[in-house]
């Protein structure tokens, strides 16, 4: 299984560190550091994912549960009424994100913000986002990558104006966090409430031909 390089500065210093407390004798803080190696390198593991065919299909942005699916009357970017999809990553979910579908990157907005849990509703409109405009071969869509409460950083990996494929890593959050992709009128919902999801690999929903 691959590692993600950005968890590298976490993984090398404590397997560092667990090297030379066991090397000397203090076997209690090396066994501690071990298991924060561990910890870092489960966290930021890359596993290997299965993109399913069909470009009509829209892939899970994130690992984690289906925290709520809900309608909104209007979206800057979307037209209305559009419909959303939150997705919560626990901590023992991989946190790369990737792309639902295939498109352009229109835009890539940072918005500096507060650290509320991430599963509340409040952290959709006031924690520290990541927001992406995707212009796709069929639909367009808007991304947010949310960070929470022991999140404290989002990479983002694309660029405006951008071509993306559908499933490609396009950003990382780092412990724990939550991702939210809205569609516009003219999509099928196949995901569910508390499903759990794969990223790049479990359908969510479904372009109407």
């Amino acid at each position: 299984m691959k590692i993600a390089k950005e968890g590298l500065v976490f993984i090398l210093p404590a397997i560092l560190l667990a090297a030379v407390l066991l090397a000397i004798g203090w076997w209690p803080a090396g066994l501690l550091f071990s298991l924060f190696a561990a910890a870092f390198i489960f966290f930021f593991r890359n596993p290997k994912r299965t993109i399913p065919g069909g470009e009509h299909l829209i892939v899970s942005p994130a690992d984690g549960k289906v925290l709520k699916i809900d309608t909104l009357p209007s979206h800057p970017d979307i037209p209305g009424p559009a419909t959303r999809i939150c997705i919560f990553l626990s901590l023992f979910d991989v946190h790369l994100t990737r792309a639902p579908l295939s498109g352009t990157v229109a835009r890539v907005d940072y918005h500096p913000g507060k650290f509320f849990p991430a599963y509340r509703d409040e952290a959709s409109d006031l924690n520290e986002s990541n927001s992406l405009f995707i212009r796709g071969d069929r639909i367009d869509i808007a991304l947010k990558q949310i960070v929470g409460v022991a999140a404290r950083r989002i990479k983002c990996f694309v660029r405006s104006g951008e071509r993306i494929s559908r499933g490609r890593i396009i950003g990382l959050m780092y412990f724990g966090s939550r991702v939210e992709v809205t569609f516009p009128p003219g999509v099928t919902i196949r995901a569910g409430i508390g499903q759990k999801v794969r990223a790049g690999e479990s359908v969510i929903a479904e372009v109407n031909p």
